[in-house]
């Protein structure tokens, strides 16, 4: 299944920033076809006439039951007195008790019988932000005994009310809540790597994702803006370009697909479809070539493909030039055989005409022929973005949404400072209905931008974040400046385990997969320690691969050991049990040695199978 990864982004838009000068021009839809397949998108035109049929997640003003809320302990007045010994229980299993007080509405504040990081109790009332989170405050009696409540970004860590399960003596992982119950398994023991591929030419080239195909190879989507090496007769004309590569079991090269024109077109994700066809998605932001865009700057783009890697159709998002542009980062096949993509727009027009104003952060389900089924979308003032995708088997959604907005959908989300991007977790069924939603937060970055939907009917999340300090958030702890981090949820939202992946550098988590046995996650790293003790850093940070088990405990851990800077962007598993690991090396020793990358960003998939 196709993940996406926020690494890989910042390192486009590095180069956007350098390469590109948009000029203005006025466009129109472009849909190009070849071969037998349906016009896509003919219904578009119809569906963009009728009102957005809630495609709102979260209303504001959303209240909720007096027993819905949330709470840990007994409560007592200042004098000692027990206030409430029974307490309430929320849906989420969580006691709340009385403080036989009420605010100045008439809402009863309850005690949750936590403390946060002063020291002072935390106290809520029945009411809750957009997403339905409790609001929370800290509270002191004044002289006639009132309870004086002042609001507050601190939340109770409901996760420790059990005993906590350490993943590993040395390594410790926020506590379990729900236990996972595991069949008996072989246990991993090392990973061999079976292939290499490497792609590209003198210029920068990175896969950023790698999906299975059901012929047992696989097939990966790049940016390149290399015009020799394996672009040998690329228009030279062109700026940066998307790419779309074919491999089989073996790590043959069976096709490419090159799509480009006089600026930047680039694929973020790709999936197979049921019928075996491929579906790449991304933006353009080209004016001469077909497809072109249609907005002032970037407009979204799906490309379908046959097996064989002929095109089938190409479509961009409609909007106008007097927007500034949708793109699309990431895409997940559905059991019937349509699509669902993920992304931000900047749009007031095409599929955003009746939307509320600001960034919105949307989900849009397709039929196989690129025809709209549904939409859902979040507004924010500020950046918002639907960052990684996943479908399980009977269609359930789990999308990551990454937001730096505090108004809008987003109203009632605090932060320590402004530009701090915190994630919401969203559960969808597969007629696009919310089932439920998580919001992770800490006073610094929370970025979750992979997402795999497991075969429980839950899922497993992973990224990285940034603290103020040691405990925060939902974190327990940090170790250095950035750490991953990896939460594994059941098919109610339950958490099973959490843990903090990472040492005292840089690390991000940018793509998970499950395997019979567990799960692989792949990311980079600047450390050598804590989680990475004893392996052998290369250069100025390296890409690694790590096998994780039912409970989160690591099996196998390898860095991808260049001499130089590297990146494991994407990872997906295979029909018999192997992986592939997709990315970027500017290496060419150690685990590279077989690259022509000089110094420049060369694309690479590697296959490793399990050693039990």
């Amino acid at each position: 299944m196709a993940k996406s990864n926020s690494k890989n982004k910042k390192l486009l838009f590095v180069i956007l920033a350098v390469v590109l000068v948009i000029a203005i021009a006025v466009g129109i839809v472009v849909i190009a076809t070849t071969g037998n397949a349906s016009t896509p998108g003919k219904k578009n035109e119809d569906e963009l006439e009728k009102a957005p049929d809630s495609i709102v997640l979260i209303e504001d003003g959303e209240t909720i039951k007096q027993e819905d809320v949330t709470a840990i302990t007994g409560a007592t007045s200042p004098d000692g007195t027990v206030t409430d010994k029974e307490g309430i229980i929320d849906q989420n299993g969580h006691k709340i008790y009385s403080t036989g007080q009420k605010d100045s509405t008439g809402r009863l504040i309850y005690t949750t019988g936590k403390v946060n990081s002063k020291g002072q109790i935390l106290y809520t009332k029945n009411n809750v932000d957009s997403f339905g989170n409790l609001i929370y405050y800290t509270g002191s009696y004044n002289s006639e005994g009132k309870l004086m409540l002042k609001p507050t970004t601190d939340k109770p860590d409901y996760t420790t009310n059990e005993k906590p399960s350490v993943v590993s003596p040395t390594q410790p992982s926020t506590s379990a809540t729900v236990p996972v119950n595991v069949e008996n398994t072989q246990k991993i023991t090392d990973a061999k790597r079976e292939s290499i591929s490497f792609f590209g030419g003198s210029g920068v080239d990175l896969f950023n994702c790698v999906a299975p195909c059901k012929d047992g190879g696989y097939v990966a989507s790049a940016y390149s803006n290399s015009y020799n090496g394996s672009l040998e007769g690329t228009d030279k004309n062109w700026a940066g370009h998307g790419v779309v590569v074919k491999y089989d079991v073996n790590g043959k090269e069976l096709w490419k697909y090159v799509i480009g024109g006089d600026s930047e077109v680039s694929f973020t994700g790709v999936t197979e479809l049921k019928d075996g066809t491929i579906v790449a998605v991304g933006y353009t932001m080209s004016e001469t070539e077909a497809p072109a865009r249609t907005s002032s700057a970037h407009s979204g783009l799906i490309v379908r493909l046959k097996k064989t890697g002929e095109v089938m159709w190409t479509y961009v998002f409609p909007g106008d030039m007097s927007t500034k542009g949708e793109f699309l980062s990431c895409v997940d096949a559905t059991p019937d055989g349509g699509f669902v993509v993920g992304g931000k727009a900047i749009s007031s027009a095409g599929f955003f005409k009746s939307e509320k104003e600001g960034i919105k952060a949307f989900l849009i389900k397709f039929d196989k022929n690129c025809n709209v089924k549904w939409r859902r979308v979040l507004t924010g003032s500020m950046s918002n973005e639907f960052s990684a995708v996943s479908v399980n088997s009977s269609g359930d959604i789990y999308a990551t949404c990454e937001t730096v907005s505090t108004d809008g959908d987003f109203a009632g989300f605090k932060y320590s400072s402004s530009l701090t991007k915190n994630t919401v977790l969203v559960k969808l069924n597969k007629n696009g209905n919310l089932e439920w939603k998580k919001y992770l937060e800490s006073t610094g970055n929370s970025e979750y931008n992979t997402v795999y939907a497991t075969d429980d009917g839950g899922c497993v999340v992973g990224g990285s974040f940034t603290v103020k300090k040691k405990a925060d958030g939902i974190y327990n702890m940090t170790y250095g400046k950035s750490d991953g981090y990896v939460i594994r949820y059941n098919s109610k939202g339950e958490l099973h385990w959490a843990r903090l992946i990472g040492g005292s550098g840089d690390d991000y988590i940018n793509s998970i997969t499950e395997i019979d046995g567990g799960f692989v996650v792949v990311g980079q790293t600047t450390t050598s320690n804590l989680d990475f003790q004893g392996e052998k850093a290369g250069g100025e940070e390296d890409g690694f691969v790590m096998y994780l088990d039912e409970k989160g405990y690591t099996t196998v851990k390898m860095l991808l050991d260049g001499d130089k800077a590297d990146g494991a962007m994407g990872v997906c598993t295979l029909d018999d049990g192997t992986v592939a690991v997709c990315g970027w090396t500017k290496s060419g020793k150690s685990f590279f040695h077989e690259s022509k990358a000089g110094n420049q960003n060369m694309a690479f998939v590697s296959r490793f199978s399990p050693q039990y």
